[in-house]
């Protein structure tokens, strides 16, 4: 398979390309800074480079985008020409280029205003309608439903695969996210894959999150004492915790459902809360200083 990658020297758009040209695939990929997969450095703005790059591919796997943290760092006109006309380039270079398939990634970001609970956690599957808080937000949304609008009327299939955080960040938070809102980035790439490879039928969006070891029973407790309930599914979390001089979180209040991807796509993610639980109990990992890089 010959797959073009958006924003191949990001993190994901990197470890992506790297994993597909490790099975075999012919990778190329477009960026506004070099990497080793990048063959055109660039913007996806630019309609006659992504025409040419779009030629000849039979998968598209968009993940170039300004992010949230460049909300306020750059202009909405710059959100809206990257994120959404970008995006659109893309879309109508694929349908013109004969195109067999193509990955968006999208953000649990874009549920916004969603997420803020009432009297219990918010338990967020697909079905929860999104309620963007910001620029980003709202170009991600858009992007999202322009790739549907070609879907639907180009016969394109899409995946819109809304991403939980992956950033590099302090261990502490790494851990803690991986309970609700987080995953790691090679979960993130198999669900990319994953998307690559499955039937046609199946195109559609997607949460791609750590499975979380949350029920929707629980959302009530989540809010009020988020410990108790961790204590409950994970007995030995609260020593690990305090062994770095840190508390179990008191109150949580989303969480991320993958059922949907696991179900449909296969998806599987092995990086969970146990599983970074673990790495954290490592000699030399420290609670607040450290950042795993090693994903």
């Amino acid at each position: 398979m010959r797959v073009l990658i958006t924003g191949s020297s990001g993190k994901l758009g990197h470890a992506l390309a790297r994993r597909l040209a490790g099975d075999g695939h012919t990778v190329a990929g477009i960026d506004v800074v070099p990497g080793a997969y990048t063959v055109h450095v660039g913007s996806i703005t630019e309609r006659e480079p992504v025409r040419a790059l779009v030629q000849g591919a039979d998968a598209v796997v968009h993940t170039a985008s300004l992010h949230a943290p460049h909300v306020g760092q750059r202009t909405r006109e710059e959100f809206i020409e990257i994120n959404v006309q970008g995006t659109l380039h893309l879309l109508e270079a694929s349908v013109a280029a004969g195109v067999g398939r193509f990955v968006y990634t999208s953000t649990t970001s874009l549920y916004g205003h969603a997420m803020v609970p009432g009297e219990r956690a918010v338990w967020v599957t697909e079905a929860l309608a999104p309620r963007p808080r910001d620029i980003y937000d709202i170009t991600k949304l858009a992007a999202e439903q322009l790739c549907q609008d070609v879907a639907a009327e180009a016969g394109l299939p899409v995946w819109c695969l809304r991403t939980a955080r992956f950033w590099d960040e302090p261990m502490h938070l790494q851990v803690i996210y991986r309970l609700y809102r987080g995953v790691d980035v090679e979960d993130a790439v198999d669900a990319h894959v994953l998307a690559l490879h499955a039937p046609a039928d199946r195109a559609g969006v997607f949460n791609i999150s750590a499975r979380s070891p949350f029920q929707e029973r629980d959302t009530v407790d989540l809010l009020r004492d988020a410990a108790a309930v961790i204590r409950a599914r994970h007995p030995e979390a609260e020593a690990i915790f305090q062994g770095h001089g840190l508390e179990l979180p008191r109150s949580i209040d989303r969480v991320y459902v993958t059922g949907r991807a696991e179900s449909e796509l296969g998806y599987a993610p092995s990086r969970n809360f146990d599983h970074i639980l673990r790495q954290w109990q490592e000699p030399g990992i420290r609670a607040a200083g450290d950042v795993d890089t090693a994903k």
